[in-house]
């Protein structure tokens, strides 16, 4: 499955998704889940949903697939530029893979002890940042009968856990502002 969500590396301008499999059988059934469950107009095998790329979203995407690669080698110098210029060492940074090319960086999330204070400092500084999923997934309402355990690394990467400005339109100057910003930290 693929997430073409709009802050995606390969985003759409609405929310979009494409799935691939070899499964002919399974095909058709996907098929027909993202058509209100139907092959036929007006027959409904299964309970499904509205949920087809159109036309608009699917021509965004082919255009944007062809500057992918390049994208993603920005997004990969500006990770490798963070880990090696920020400095401070109270942040907590994401290791490299040995190999360049095994991470595409849609997000580039560091670990920090008091975050609200960092963010709002970062803020102060003109950087923004980001906190994705802050919540752990055994706290989620979803997951009710795990809400009672208790996973103190998990508990502590949720709290912990910011992200970092990174995307391919950002400049060389805007990379500094972001290193200097963290690094100024006391």
């Amino acid at each position: 499955g693929f997430s073409f969500y709009p802050g995606k590396n390969l985003g759409a301008i609405g929310d979009a998704g494409a799935l691939t499999t070899n499964d002919k059988e399974l095909t058709e059934t996907i098929k027909a889940l993202r058509n209100y469950g139907s092959h036929k107009k007006y027959e409904n095998l299964y309970l499904g949903i509205n949920s087809r790329l159109d036309e608009l979203q699917a021509g965004l995407l082919s255009v944007k697939l062809r500057y992918l690669d390049e994208e993603t080698n920005i997004r990969r110098t500006i990770a490798e530029r963070y880990n090696s210029e920020i400095i401070n060492p109270k942040i907590i940074l994401p290791n490299l893979p040995a190999d360049r090319n095994e991470h595409a960086w849609h997000l580039y999330v560091i670990q920090v002890d008091n975050r609200e204070d960092f963010q709002q400092t970062l803020v102060k500084k003109g950087v923004q940042t980001l906190i994705h999923y802050p919540i752990p997934p055994h706290k989620q309402k979803a997951y009710k009968e795990w809400n009672n355990l208790s996973y103190p690394l998990s508990e502590k990467i949720h709290r912990d856990v910011v992200s970092l400005p990174i995307s391919p339109v950002m400049t060389a100057n805007e990379v500094s502002k972001v290193i200097e910003a963290v690094n100024s930290l006391s």
